[in-house]
């Protein structure tokens, strides 16, 4: 056999091992963001107790955001010495993508992070996953301030930076964030005029 020939067979062979090796099951499938949204809403409910049970009224405050953040109302009010059910409700498509956090609960966590020291105190419902919480406002505040909502995936939810539902550490925890939005608040004393 002619040293040419045997160059292009042995070039050929590498040619097509080289195809097969790079179509080989080890390729790494690009992972789809199950949680992607593309809009997000606090519902703060207003509870009252009866007979020793929080029960939810009629009266809500809500706060819609975009994927952006930016189109949170400008100022929201909570009132000083009220409690309320904070629902958290992520949508895809205008369909709710709840079930599909809770079902990876071990992997999510929401942080609320901002506010002044003393003005809130806060509950997860949902086994320190965040959708649901009871939120106790302790306090006031004499100006607004931006609270943020942060949903982290992935994180070490035993690290001692994801024991605290306000801890500002949060990211040494691990994870990524699949939602960081900030929404401008302004919590009222007992009686004060809204504006």
């Amino acid at each position: 056999m002619k040293k040419s020939q045997l160059l292009s067979i042995l070039s050929l062979a590498l040619i097509i091992a080289f195809s097969f090796s790079s179509c080989s099951k080890d390729d790494p499938v690009p992972e789809i963001d199950q949680e992607e949204y593309d809009a997000a809403e606090l519902e703060f409910v207003s509870l009252e107790t009866i007979n020793g049970e929080l029960v939810e009224t009629d009266e809500s405050v809500v706060i819609t955001f975009s994927p952006d953040g930016k189109s949170a109302p400008s100022h929201s009010h909570l009132t000083e010495g009220e409690t309320y059910r904070l629902k958290v409700t992520l949508f895809h498509d205008g369909e709710s993508i709840n079930q599909e956090i809770l079902d990876a609960g071990d992997e999510h966590q929401f942080f609320f992070v901002g506010a002044p020291d003393g003005v809130f105190d806060y509950r997860y419902e949902d086994q320190n996953v965040g959708l649901t919480g009871v939120l106790t406002v302790t306090g006031h505040s004499d100006a607004a301030f931006d609270w943020n909502i942060v949903l982290r995936h992935g994180l070490n939810k035993n690290h001692a930076a994801a024991q605290e539902w306000d801890s500002t550490d949060y990211v040494q925890a691990g994870g990524a964030d699949d939602v960081n939005v900030t929404a401008e608040l302004h919590v009222t004393a007992t009686g004060e005029h809204d504006h």
